[in-house]
This record gives structure tokens, C-alpha cells and sequence, in this order.
């Protein structure tokens, strides 16, 4: 097992308790509108690589990032510490049902469990994997608590999950702005989809990627979002 990923501006290291770094993350943080925002918070932060891309891609954020497993938090605060951005980021272990703050957020970035929970729980990082401790009403209402009124959630699941996104975001007031359909290969299936949320309706903007352009080679279009990151 390697146990730290390098990125070309911070290393990610790796426990097998703690979900490792994936494509989607990395997609997550490179495709959130995060120019202008000035606090962002990171729900589920894992290893810390979504708080890392978004402190490498605007130096001037203060970043909150939250996990409810206190190993990923650990984790996440040595990664975020031990790098040049350690300044920009506060890693606080603590659930998202009992997360409070005395602040407005201008930017929520979530990479969230993908699967429902069940009886037969995943064997690694059943939190990370599977809707245990989370799920799109508590993460919709709590963002609606602590986001500025401006604000901006980004999230990115499987399509499967797009009505039950979609129908739970606009109970709250949230309303999707900007859609982003992803492929893992050119002319293949969508398989996944960003979002960006705000409490505004707005003409949505919608556009599309794929990750490969034939089997294990980049496409153009994901080396171009995450050249600033990869080696």
C-alpha cells in the first residue's frame, strides 16, 4: 500500500482506516467555484485533500474542515499541518449533526458517502462509503444554518443519486447553478455529477467532462483542470 500521495504542492498521507485520496475528490476541488469565497467549509475532509486543493487554489480562504471519525480527522490535521498552507486550515473532529459555528461559510464543499446504509456494511471506511452518519436532509439543512445568504454548496455523487439530490436540495432552498456531467472515459457512460447549489435561483449553467480519453490515458480536459496539482 503506497502511504502518501504527492501532489505538486503537498503530500497526502495515508492510513488504511481513512478513505484514500480518489478521482472524485480531486474533481470536487478542482471544479468548485471557490475564487471569491473567504470561508469555506470542508464537510467529511478525510485525509484533508479537499481542504489542501482549495487552500493551494485561494491562498486568501480560511478553511474549517470537519470529520465525524476521529482517525480522519487525526490524519487530516497532520496532512493540512505538515504543509505550506497549514495557516488556512482548522481540522475539528466532529460530527455534522452536532456542528455549530459562530460564522457564516460562503463556500460548503461535501464529497459525501455514495451508498445508503445497510445491514452489510462496507469492511473498510464504512463511514466514509455508506450513509451511516449522514445523509442529504441533515447535510442540506445544517448548510442552510451556516451558509451566507451568497453562499455556495458544491457537491459531487453518482447520477443515480440526481432526483434524491435535486428533491431534498430544493426543500430546503437550495437550487442547483451550475451542473457538471462526468464520464470516467470519452463516449462512455456518465457516471458522476457535480453540483453547485445556492440559495438563489439562477439560470443554470450545465457542461460536461470526461476522464479518460482511452483506458489509463488522461483526457485533455482532466489534465487541464488538475495540472496545477498532479505531478
Amino acid at each position: 500500500m503506497n502511504n502518501h500521495f504527492q501532489f505538486r504542492k503537498f503530500t497526502i498521507k495515508q492510513e488504511n482506516s481513512v478513505f484514500k485520496v480518489g478521482t472524485d475528490s480531486v474533481l470536487l476541488g478542482c471544479l468548485a467555484n471557490i475564487d471569491k469565497a473567504t470561508r469555506l467549509l470542508d464537510i467529511g475532509t478525510g485525509t484533508g485533500l479537499l481542504s489542501l486543493i482549495s487552500a493551494q487554489r485561494n491562498p486568501s480562504i480560511a478553511i474549517t474542515a470537519i470529520d465525524s471519525e476521529e482517525e480522519a480527522a487525526s490524519l487530516a490535521k497532520k496532512n493540512c499541518s505538515e504543509s505550506s498552507f497549514s495557516k488556512n486550515i482548522r481540522v475539528i473532529h466532529e460530527d455534522l449533526n452536532n456542528y455549530f459555528s459562530d460564522f457564516l461559510f460562503d463556500y460548503i464543499i461535501c464529497n459525501p458517502p455514495f451508498f445508503k446504509a445497510s445491514k452489510q456494511l462496507h469492511q473498510k471506511h464504512p463511514v466514509a462509503r455508506q450513509q451511516i452518519k449522514f445523509s442529504y436532509d441533515l447535510l442540506f439543512a445544517k448548510a442552510k444554518e451556516i451558509i451566507d445568504k451568497d453562499g455556495k454548496l458544491g457537491l459531487i455523487f453518482p447520477t443515480e443519486s440526481e432526483k434524491e439530490v435535486l428533491s431534498k436540495a430544493e426543500k430546503n432552498n437550495f437550487y442547483p447553478e451550475r451542473l457538471v456531467y462526468i464520464s470516467g472515459i470519452r463516449n462512455g457512460k456518465i457516471k458522476r455529477i457535480f453540483i453547485e447549489f445556492s440559495l438563489n435561483k439562477k439560470e443554470i449553467l450545465t457542461d460536461s467532462i470526461y476522464i479518460e480519453e482511452s483506458p489509463r490515458e488522461w483526457s485533455s480536459q482532466y489534465k487541464k483542470l488538475t495540472a496545477d496539482f498532479y505531478l
